[in-house]
């Protein structure tokens, strides 16, 4: 008896957020994506794969001589490389994810020509491949905890604690941040090209506004409340409680980032299956 192989097609729902039996159906093409993502990243450069601790790595070195020596600011009373690397590897999880995941569209258009697969696997892969570079820089933070820990005066003030538990879920709040905005970039770059140009600005911006060039317990009230209304400014302070143990987190804050993260991730999911279903078309 010959089996019946039936193949149903049907149009993507924009009502839909996240078809997950399909995107599960796909789960080798994800590998690939991850993997490809991964491996030409730094394809044919001169460092290699040593840029994925240089790029933490420089601007911490920077940020101490500018912020910490010359301008004096206060690194919540820990080491201040420490403290300024601890914040460029939070915040290069989310801004290398916001990036990728705003251009994911633009970016692969010659791939959604040839085939079809669910669009949303090029965002998620993007956040699944940059655990890996997340994983090798925070290597880079522990010989650098450990070493300021024991042999830089002050580094006794360093201190492991129960927080580094919620690291995981505060790496997945950093990526959930990514994706919610990086999803609405992707459907306004793929309508208004220029604002491939605007999306660079904007994240220099938003950087600083996230608290990673001080700590958000020396800012004024008035503008702490202000700060406090970014979403990103609670994960780095929570990843930075997390991981050296000083950072200005409390359930209200939590609460906000999170709630308004699932809000903008809810609109954005809409807009990026909505902009993925005639992108191919009309690009």
């Amino acid at each position: 008896m010959s089996t019946v192989i039936e193949t149903r097609i049907r149009p993507d729902s924009a009502t839909a957020l996240v078809d997950f039996a399909e995107l599960r159906r796909y789960r080798d093409l994800l590998s690939m994506f991850v993997w490809r993502d991964f491996a030409t990243k730094y394809k044919q450069t001169i460092l290699g794969p040593i840029w994925f601790l240089v790029q933490p790595l420089l601007p911490a070195l920077l940020f101490t001589v500018i912020f910490a020596q010359v301008a004096g600011m206060s690194t919540d009373g820990v080491p201040a490389f420490v403290f300024f690397l601890c914040n460029q590897v939070a915040w290069g999880y989310l801004s290398t994810n916001f990036g990728a995941i705003s251009g994911a569209l633009i970016n692969n258009l010659s791939v959604f020509n040839k085939v079809y697969f669910p669009r949303l696997l090029v965002p998620i892969s993007s956040l699944v491949s940059n655990l890996i570079t997340l994983a090798i820089q925070l290597l880079l933070l522990a010989v650098a905890f450990a070493y300021a820990r024991f042999r830089v005066p002050g580094g006794d003030s360093l201190h492991v604690t129960w927080a580094l538990l919620f690291f995981p879920l505060i790496v997945l709040q950093l990526g959930a941040i990514a994706l919610a905005f990086g999803l609405w970039m992707a459907a306004a770059t793929a309508k208004y090209r220029d604002l491939q140009q605007v999306s660079a600005v904007l994240l220099q911006v938003w950087m600083y506004g996230s608290a990673v060039m001080f700590p958000l317990s020396r800012m004024p009230g008035k503008y702490r409340l202000v700060i406090s209304a970014n979403p990103a400014t609670f994960a780095i302070e929570a990843a930075r409680r997390s991981l050296i143990g000083v950072g200005t987190v409390s359930w209200p804050a939590g609460l906000w980032s999170v709630g308004f993260t699932l809000v903008m991730l809810v609109i954005g999911l809409r807009l990026f299956n909505r902009t993925a279903q005639t992108f191919v078309d009309v690009a």
